[in-house]
């Protein structure tokens, strides 16, 4: 009952980090992309060909964009909350999955640390409440691990044809990686599993041992769930061909997928960017993490499961690293594995420790003491260590707030005897509540893009065919309507010459040197700390003026 109370309170705990506020701030970045993707295909029912401003834009899978659309009929509509919502409902279930997972190989109180941990990670959290397919992917990768940990050592059986179907439903996220991190993780296992067993004997009696720990490959029921899940895998990407000639969504699976691993266009990050990237995503608890990485002590492990944990951490780690196109949330997918690890080491006695187990333990503790208690710099003002123009931004939102919140987990911290684990992760929650119940709700009051689209709404509402765009579709979802795009600015004047545009809306850098017949009516307003990139982004909304007047 104990197990049940507490599993159920990190459940909850990790609903309110995912869901509080989660509509609160405007989207962002790439949030755009998913959101507006969406909001078009409610807009037009056309659920096969994704587009923004009405221009195909095949660049995930259409999973990602479908479940975007489900939630919207649950909000009203696809705004910021129906964007996010599904990355928080798979976080949530990432949760659920991983104290599962733990319950299989460690004990009742290792499994519920586990999911607190992952609940209290900051990279975890932050995409959890992001509109991208991030999390999906981390969770369904996830999901195929679990259900192979369950059946592994079992006859093959209908397990293996659901297996087949979560990787496939997971690729359909955002690519990939659905199957190739499931498969790598199982392989991997499997073979260490398999040499382990064959210790001492023949290369062949070694390579006969590993077919055999991967029998449950070669049965019929692979023949059939195999077909079945490209079948499932394929049929959006078929249909979506239907009636066009376009084949965006299978070229992107191979531009994306297999030649972005071997030869990126973008996003080529030194290969040692993981080792840094993992400290930031898996913080505050990546404290621990180098104690977790090392052994126990011989006999201590405390479950067979440890040897799949361990696996699953090197081999998506790895897997990122051998690619050639990295990026800092490709590596989201290890944080299962991370959360598992840093709960047994974090629950292990002194004697199940190896020497430089406990000292890195230690060493942990004091690291994270350290961190909470420099977090207390923020309370400072800015004006006092920072130069201009950040001497001017926005002061810490309340204020009082954060200083008795940081008061409370310092001392408490300082203070934990035997529960210090459960502090840790009571602090972390309360740390990462503040930054996304309060600070980040706060900051998006200082962003300019939903108040410049709400009066370029107002202002041109009685004609909104007589909107266009130049080199500005971020703005879109925001508008909450297309507009024609125009890529120069000479084919732009030749449509206001032509009576089609009134108004166009342009980023300030690409009007310098261009002669428009318009005039600046609106700008998107300003902060004293933002910089010359910042301003050369800001959005204006113009009014044409017929051949007498050129911008100004």
């Amino acid at each position: 009952m104990r197990r049940f109370v507490t599993q159920g309170s990190v459940l909850v705990a990790a609903a309110a980090l995912f869901l509080i506020q989660l509509g609160t701030r405007g989207v962002v970045s790439e949030e755009m992309r998913w959101g507006e993707v969406a909001r078009e295909m409610r807009a037009t029912g056309d659920y096969f060909h994704p587009t923004i401003n009405g221009r195909t834009y095949y660049d995930k899978p259409l999973g990602s964009y479908w479940l975007i659309v489900a939630a919207s009929y649950l909000t009203g509509g696809v705004n910021e909350t129906a964007a996010r919502l599904p990355a928080a409902v798979a976080g949530w279930v990432g949760v659920l999955l991983v104290m599962q997972l733990g319950r299989r190989f460690y004990d009742a109180p290792t499994s519920v640390l586990a999911g607190a941990i992952l609940a209290t990670s900051f990279g975890f959290v932050f995409y959890a409440r992001r509109a991208t397919a991030d999390v999906e992917t981390v969770t369904g990768v996830l999901a195929v691990v679990w259900l192979y940990a369950r059946n592994v050592d079992r006859p093959a059986g209908v397990w293996v044809v659901l297996l087949w179907l979560l990787m496939a439903i997971t690729s359909l996220t955002k690519g990939l990686l659905g199957v190739a991190l499931p498969v790598v993780v199982m392989a991997a296992h499997g073979s260490w599993v398999a040499m382990a067993e064959a210790e001492g004997e023949t290369i062949r009696g070694r390579a006969g041992a590993i077919l055999r720990r991967h029998r449950w490959l070669c049965t019929p029921w692979t023949i059939v769930a195999v077909p079945l899940a490209m079948a499932v895998y394929l049929t959006p990407f078929f249909l979506s061909v239907q009636g066009t000639d376009a084949s965006e969504g299978l070229a992107m699976v191979w531009r994306e997928n297999v030649c972005r691993f071997v030869s990126p266009h973008n996003h080529t990050g030194p290969v040692y960017l993981y080792v840094g990237v993992l400290f930031v995503i898996a913080a505050p608890w990546s404290a621990f993490l180098p104690a977790a990485l090392v052994p126990f002590a011989r006999g201590r492990s405390g479950a067979e499961g440890d040897r799949l944990v361990r696996v699953y951490f090197w081999a998506v780690f790895l897997f990122f690293t051998a690619s050639a196109s990295r990026r800092g949330y490709y590596l989201l997918p290890i944080l299962p594995a991370v959360a598992l690890l840093v709960a047994r080491v974090s629950t292990a006695s002194a004697e199940e420790l190896r020497p430089w187990g406990r000292f890195l333990r230690s060493a942990g503790w004091v690291i994270f003491v350290g961190g909470v208690a420099c977090a207390g710099v923020a309370l400072i003002p800015h004006r006092w260590i920072l130069p201009a123009p950040y001497a001017y931004l926005p002061d810490l939102p309340a204020r009082w707030l954060f200083a008795i919140g940081w008061s409370i987990g310092l001392f408490v911290l300082v203070r934990s005897g035997r529960s210090k684990s459960w502090v840790a992760a009571g602090v972390a929650f309360l740390g990462l509540g503040y930054g996304f119940w309060v600070a980040l709700p706060a900051v998006d009051g200082f962003r300019t893009r939903q108040a410049f689209a709400l009066e370029v709404r107002t202002r041109t509402d009685h004609e909104p065919e007589k909107l266009a765009l130049l080199h500005a579709e971020t703005v879109v979802f925001d508008l909450g309507r297309t507009a024609t795009e125009y890529s120069t600015a000479e084919a732009l004047t030749r449509a206001i010459r032509l009576g089609r545009v009134r108004w166009f809306v342009a980023r300030r850098r690409y009007l310098a040197g261009a002669d428009l017949p318009a005039r600046i009516v609106h700008e998107e307003s300003t902060h004293p700390w933002e910089g010359e990139d910042q301003m050369a982004n800001k959005l204006l909304l113009l009014e044409a003026n017929g051949e007498e007047e050129s911008m100004r």
